[in-house]
């Protein structure tokens, strides 16, 4: 019976984590750093030089509505109808584009490589990464978290040496960070795993579990109540 309860239990917590607002979905790879890890709670304010060797990755505003072009650095198909070209070898993500923002933090340090290497996987295709200072000091006010002190110092972005190679909702890249470190933010598409944070008053899609996935809470539901009842 107890073995019954704990599998109600493990169904119900398997879709919760399934289902929960997920849009960085993880890391498929990781090499050069001590670790590459996702955060809900990043460090506020940033800091110069965290030396930690620590690949840091959280997720910011999602499933936000531009109002303007986004001017962006690096993006994965330069011909599809929402990207135009900006000049100076930059891009604009054009205004009306839902777009969902997530940041990563690299700096060597504490025995690390120089270099990570890493495959990062979210859950919805990688659009564009914001490299330059200038760009990741104008989207920080409306794709930033709320309140939070990303310290506009300079040399914030990533090196003509590093890569950012894009497939589909994953992307492979190669950084080699000095004084005072990376910092760079994805941009993808809409997040089904990520809240309405546009704040426009429409009705966006949310994250609706697949009918097999609805039976199987419903069987958990189900056979904790029972269980319940009897204790």
């Amino acid at each position: 019976m107890k073995r019954i309860l704990n599998g109600a239990a493990f169904i119900l917590s398997s879709l919760v984590a399934v289902y929960a607002n997920a849009t960085l979905v993880g890391f498929s790879s990781c090499t050069g750093a001590n670790s590459c890890e996702i955060t809900t709670s990043p460090p506020d304010p940033i800091v110069q030089n965290p030396n930690n060797g620590i690949l840091l990755a959280w997720d910011e505003v999602q499933n936000f509505t531009l109002t303007e072009d986004l001017r962006v650095d690096r993006v994965f198909d330069d011909t599809v109808d929402f990207i135009s070209d900006a000049g100076g070898g930059d891009y604009y993500i054009k205004a009306g584009t839902i777009v969902s923002s997530h940041y990563m933090q690299w700096d060597p340090g504490n025995g690390s490589n120089n270099r990570v290497n890493a495959t990062v996987d979210l859950d919805s295709e990688i659009f564009a990464f914001i490299t330059a200072d200038a760009n990741l000091f104008n989207s920080d006010t409306f794709l930033g978290l709320s309140g939070f002190d990303y310290a506009d110092f300079g040399n914030r972005g990533l090196e003509s040496g590093d890569t950012t190679d894009f497939n589909g909702s994953s992307v492979d890249i190669s950084w080699r960070a000095t004084s005072p470190g990376d910092w760079t933010r994805l941009i993808t598409a809409y997040s089904p795993g990520g809240d309405d944070s546009d704040d426009n008053g429409d009705d966006d899609q949310v994250s609706v579990p697949e009918p097999g996935s609805l039976t199987l809470l419903g069987i958990g539901i189900v056979l904790l109540s029972r269980f319940r009842k009897r204790a």
